[in-house]
């Protein structure tokens, strides 16, 4: 008996806290229907946020920032508390954040990654976006909206998070997820600041743009646990899933972490743009794993 609840306490240590009193991905009807009590976060440019947006969200931008080289990296924790606290934020506060469309899915679930990893548990995307809103006839405001300032502090949950030394430590134990396009992960194209072709041997292919459909919604959660399975991942062993540049992956840590559950899976924001540049790393072309 002591074994057993031995081990669940190292199970509960080792396993960020999984609660939320919001779905991750909310639809038009719920947000407006609950308008009150939300604070609503807008990702657009500045210019498309005053045009028109839903009633009472804030424009909040820098979740994500260049750094050292890097191009999409979470702020220093006293950085990113400031942004949180003027953005009317607090740590139990439900957020939902709402980007231009269905395309714009993963730069939505980047900045809600950025939010939960700081701190915030009950964050919620909105499916489809802005362009869902407008789309069902929604009223819009226009202007700038401000939220009276919290004393937010940031406290990160490391659980979520893979840095290069720790993914450099964990490719032989970890499930390493690439959430780039396929030629990408097959070594057809790359972007310009990745230093190599392909793919981190081994890794799994789980592309970002499968999540959501033509309409730029996200899958019913059924599908995508289908694909997660036709790629044979495991729940129970440990995820890390890396894109480009830190973007795309967050869209799947957002749909295995707060939507199918999977409690071991961390973003790496990093991603190959800093991986690939590591001489000991040899990627792979031509391949599937």
């Amino acid at each position: 008996m002591k074994k057993f609840v031995l081990i669940l306490l190292i199970v509960a240590l080792a396993t960020p806290a999984f609660a939320r009193g919001i779905d991750p991905v909310v639809s038009v009807e719920w947000l407006e229907a609950n308008l009150n009590n939300v604070v609503v976060v807008d990702m657009r440019k500045i210019d498309d946020y005053k045009a028109g947006h839903v009633p009472g969200a804030v424009s909040l931008l820098g979740l994500y920032i260049p750094m050292a080289g890097l191009s999409n990296e979470v702020p220093a924790a006293d950085e990113l508390s400031e942004l949180l606290a003027e953005a009317g934020i607090k740590a139990n506060s439900k957020v939902v954040v709402v980007e231009t469309d269905g395309a714009r899915f993963a730069w939505a679930t980047r900045a809600a990654w950025t939010l939960v990893y700081a701190g915030v548990a009950d964050v919620a995307v909105l499916d489809g976006g802005f362009a869902a809103w407008t789309k069902a006839s929604k009223r819009v405001t226009t202007g700038q909206e401000f939220k009276d300032e919290t004393d937010f502090g940031v406290k990160f949950v490391p659980g979520y998070f893979a840095d290069k030394a720790y993914i450099l430590k964990s490719l032989n134990s970890a499930q390493i997820v690439d959430a780039r396009a396929y030629d990408t992960y097959f070594g057809i194209t790359k972007q310009g600041f990745v230093d190599q072709f392909g793919h981190i041997p081994g890794a799994f292919m789980l592309p970002a743009s499968w999540i959501t459909d033509a309409n730029g919604l996200v899958k019913p959660k059924a599908e995508l646990e289908a694909m997660v399975a036709a790629q044979k991942l495991n729940a129970r062993q440990e995820v890390i899933i890396h894109c480009d540049s830190g973007v795309l992956c967050t869209a799947w840590w957002w749909m295995l972490s707060q939507q199918l559950g999977w409690t071991n899976v961390r973003s790496y924001d990093g991603s190959a743009q800093e991986i690939s540049k590591d001489p000991s790393v040899k990627f792979v072309k031509y391949v599937w794993r």
